[in-house]
């Protein structure tokens, strides 16, 4: 499959003409990552993003005191590394392969150049990004609840 037939067959990519995926591709490579391998590092430049294409990948937090608390365990058709989108273009977590992980990795700074140039793809991938954020917040809503929740009336 090309690189531009695997941007094509992704979620994040629908609504994209033929032409508009073409462009994605461009700025995209295919990436394995062995399980153990970290695809972003907290703090470390935000300069790629990445759809997981299959395998599974935890979102960390290092969090004083606690040490690694992950957060959320993602997968296939799922965005990893938001970061990349607005200044400073700091990774704000951790993204760790657990198993054997291939993605899609797209460059960041051609990204947001296509963006910036095509008001419809970098609207498809504001949406894309939207969408993935309120999933992730919701998700560490949950599990702020679970953690903060009273204990449950004994009878």
């Amino acid at each position: 499959m090309t690189l531009r037939e695997l941007v094509e067959s992704q979620r994040f990519c629908q609504g994209l003409s033929g032409g508009q995926c073409e462009g994605l591709a461009a700025c995209a490579s295919e990436r394995r990552f062995a399980a153990g391998e970290f695809l972003l590092r907290q703090h470390a430049p935000a300069d790629t993003f990445y759809l997981v294409l299959e395998g599974q990948v935890q979102i960390r937090l290092a969090l004083p005191g606690q040490g690694m608390v992950t957060l959320e365990t993602i997968g296939p058709d799922e965005a990893v590394g938001w970061s990349w989108f607005a200044p400073p273009y700091r990774c704000q977590f951790d993204a760790l392969a657990t198993t054997p992980t291939r993605t899609l990795a797209f460059a960041a700074e051609p990204l947001r150049a296509i963006m910036e140039r095509e008001p419809a793809v970098g609207y498809t991938v504001l949406k894309a990004l939207v969408a993935t954020l309120s999933e992730r917040v919701q998700s560490c809503r949950l599990q702020v609840l679970d953690v903060y929740a009273p204990p449950t009336a004994q009878r």
